[in-house]
């Protein structure tokens, strides 16, 4: 890989980027108290991640589409397991 192609493929976070993605994940932890799996927070700190470099930075609005795309995923995780041979 290219340095070009490495350097725009990386992800730098200011402190000012790991307050409010904070903000979301203890949001999302507060509303979604009951689950306390952790395929599920980590589910949901990544799309909370994904989320936030596609542009979202509003807290409460990171929070809620994390917690809503991180249920989704690991509905289908337990409608379509996989069995690794």
């Amino acid at each position: 890989m290219n340095q070009y192609l490495q350097a725009v493929s990386s992800l730098i976070l200011t402190p000012r980027d790991f307050h409010i993605i904070d903000l979301a994940m203890r949001a999302a932890e507060t509303a979604e108290m009951d689950r306390s799996d952790d395929g599920h927070r980590e589910a949901v700190g990544k799309a909370v991640i994904r989320l936030y470099t596609s542009g979202i930075t509003d807290p409460k609005r990171l929070a809620d589409a994390a917690s809503t795309m991180a249920a989704t995923r690991q509905l289908d995780r337990r409608r379509w397991p996989t069995h690794s041979a």
